[in-house]
């Protein structure tokens, strides 16, 4: 158990290292008013991802490699994002015009972490960080439930099939409304810069309330 939940805080750890990357990646190659689209697509792909690499993983469970089963897909994963694709396309636009006659200055590593304190202070003056922080974690919630929602439609009195059919209809769905809710965003943001888009995503939190009480005492007990 204590391997187990090492290994988890590392895994967390990378995945978030890797999530700031990806999206300053984007902030560096668009527009102001038009980057909602491109994190629509990048969650899209995301997404999809998702749903092959849970495929993937149902395929490997029977699979023994190495004396290695069902955990070979960890290392599939690693091997594939870190190894190979980052390696062939992952080019960060930011160094891209520091000239090869240039050499970057490393500060300590104190000094980094001096400097990461500082910013992170001033960072958490903000009040609309606090918002941001608060809105967060009441989010956080219902997703913390969601993966019990093949269970629950089951004991509801859906079949097999029909909940794999609901499961994988609500990620398509997630995923075109992220990237509808992009280009919305874009459209939006050339009126109010501003407000827009913090608007559109309040929009957007708030119809879950409904939704989700649909959903809840809206199905039929079987």
């Amino acid at each position: 158990m204590n391997v187990a939940a090492a290994a988890r805080g590392l895994n967390g750890i990378g995945l978030a290292l890797v999530t700031p990357a990806i999206q300053s990646l984007v902030v560096y190659c668009t527009d102001d008013n038009k980057r909602g689209s491109p994190f629509g697509w990048l969650q899209l792909t995301g997404n999809l991802g998702s749903l092959i690499g849970g495929l993937f993983t149902l395929i490997l469970a029977s699979t023994t490699f190495m004396g290695i089963s069902w955990r070979i897909a960890f290392h599939a994963v690693a091997l594939i994002s870190v190894g190979i694709l980052v390696h062939l396309y992952a080019e960060d636009p930011h160094f891209r015009d520091t000239g090869k006659g240039k050499q970057l200055v490393h500060k300590p590593a104190w000094s980094e972490m001096k400097d990461l304190v500082i910013e992170a202070k001033a960072v958490i003056k903000i009040p609309s960080f606090h918002i941001i922080v608060a809105q967060g974690i009441t989010r956080s919630f219902p997703w913390s439930a969601l993966p019990f929602a093949p269970m629950w439609l089951e004991l509801m009195g859906f079949t097999h099939t029909r909940t794999g059919i609901i499961l994988i209809t609500f990620a398509v769905a997630s995923s075109l409304g992220r990237v509808l809710g992009g280009k919305l965003g874009d459209y939006l943001a050339r009126r109010s810069p501003n407000s827009s888009r913090i608007i559109l995503s309040q929009i957007g939190s708030a119809s879950a309330v409904p939704l989700a009480v649909l959903l809840l005492l809206g199905l039929p007990d079987e």
